[in-house]
């Protein structure tokens, strides 16, 4: 449906009153994952939520997922989906939506974010070099949707920060709970990791390495598509690594996967699939090797070791995107530039240290989601 009668639609449709219909949607709607899907969890099992409509935002194609798991979902800009968000009581959300949506005045928007930050965000990078824009427009564009924001979580009082100031967001919007997404990091038993391997078919006898870097706004097919590319030597590290540990490469969810692994590597490095949610990935990997994500924020809950091979590092703070300073200073574990370098680091297994896991996770302690319950959806109720 084109943009401009869809926003037509829902100028109408948006002055009807709300109905109990929560909608979730999770990256794009390619997903069923982070804490859109804690807090559907959690409401789907609470009595307190059985008259609300839970429905879930799902891009095209993407719909297996879904079906398998049961719950009701709408095709992502359908003429039913336009209906239904200019209805809906909530919208719960952990990136942008498009900036043409009309939100009723009695729809509250909950947007959980998907990350702490260590590359800059929003109005905080200084010049955008992501293909289709300019820094100006980027600005506009990013906080048109930011200001449709009613409540913005936090994971941390740094995150909770740096938000107010790149999302331009009021402090009274935000709530700095802890990500609803980790609780499962914090409760998670021994026996889940055993069952995840083998439902993913990998093996027991050998440590799990989990590669899972950013996106580059420099490196882009078009608009939003962004390359892969693996920036350690894969022979070499095939050659001292595979006999004791397998590496699972996981994508950011921008990323177009055109990538081929070699034939002779495949049974090392392995692609894995981006419909799984990642912290699957996190409870069965033994080390995490990423760069500018933020992953590494909600793997430090496990106290496992981390690694950041940045080979970019200079042209990445000062060219691309920019780095915080606070966090560059405080990274919790290594950061190398050479695959040389990054197996020494792999061995090492060096553990993070604890006054990161103190100063950013301190809120991890597996009840994040009913906090934010309790503070946006049973509050309201009461009102």
């Amino acid at each position: 449906m084109k943009k401009k009668i869809a926003c037509f639609i829902m100028k109408i449709m948006a002055r009807l009153s709300a109905k109990d219909v929560i909608i979730f949607e999770s990256f794009f709607g390619k997903q069923l994952s982070d804490s859109p899907k804690a807090l559907y969890d959690y409401m789907k099992n609470a009595k307190a939520y059985q008259h609300y409509r839970l429905i879930w935002s799902v891009k095209a194609s993407f719909e297996p997922v879904f079906v398998a798991s049961g719950c009701e979902f709408v095709r992502r800009g359908s003429f039913k989906w336009i209906m239904l968000m200019a209805r809906a009581r909530y919208w719960v959300n952990n990136t942008r939506q498009p900036d043409w949506l009309v939100k009723n005045s009695q729809t509250t928007y909950l947007q959980t974010w998907h990350g702490t930050p260590l590359k800059k965000l929003g109005t905080d990078i200084e010049e955008v070099t992501m293909p289709g824009t300019t820094t100006a427009n980027y600005r506009v564009n990013f906080t048109r949707d930011t200001k449709k924001w009613d409540v913005l979580l936090a994971q941390n009082d740094y995150a909770a920060n740096v938000f107010e100031r790149a999302f331009q967001v009021d402090s009274n919007r935000i709530i700095t709970t802890g990500y609803p997404r980790n609780d499962r990091l914090s409760n998670y038993k021994v026996a889940e990791v055993k069952a995840i391997k083998e439902r993913l078919k990998l093996p027991c006898n050998k440590k799990i390495i989990l590669y899972a870097p950013t996106w580059k706004d420099n490196q882009s097919y078009r608009r939003g598509k962004y390359k892969a590319f693996l920036e350690f030597d894969l022979k070499t590290m095939h050659a001292e690594l595979g006999k004791d540990y397998i590496v699972l490469i996981k994508w950011h969810y921008l990323i177009a996967d055109h990538l081929t692994i070699p034939a002779e590597y495949d049974q090392f490095a392995i692609k894995v699939p981006q419909t799984i949610d990642i912290n699957e990935y996190f409870l069965i990997s033994d080390i995490l090797i990423t760069d500018y994500s933020s992953v590494f924020f909600d793997y430090a809950i496990l106290k496992r070791p981390i690694i950041f091979f940045t080979p970019d590092w200079d042209a990445y703070q000062n060219e691309i995107r920019g780095i915080y300073p606070e966090i560059s200073a405080a990274l919790p574990g290594i950061m190398v530039q050479t695959t040389a370098d990054l197996i020494r680091a792999i061995r090492l297994e060096k553990e993070p240290s604890t006054a990161f896991y103190d100063r950013f996770c301190y809120l991890e302690d597996g009840l994040a989601t009913a906090r934010v319950v309790a503070s946006v959806f049973t509050k309201n109720d009461e009102l």
